[in-house]
């Protein structure tokens, strides 16, 4: 198991900012309760917020609480 499933994460700076929708999650907190492996081989985090929406970031855009 990964050691960094279910560690509380905070959303500090959006890299892929085309999609307005995007901007609501910004400076919010969440757990990470998996991974994704991208196109060009590169691993994401799937993170959980409060209301239960999740979404995909990359490690740069995370700071650990």
């Amino acid at each position: 198991m990964n050691k960094k499933i279910n560690k509380i994460v905070k959303i500090t700076k959006l890299t892929r900012n085309k999609n307005s929708k995007l901007n609501n999650f910004l400076y919010k907190t969440g757990t990470i309760i998996g991974t994704k492996k991208i196109k060009n081989q590169n691993i994401v985090f799937i993170i959980e917020l409060k209301d239960y929406s999740r979404i995909w970031i990359l490690k740069k855009e995370i700071t650990t609480l």
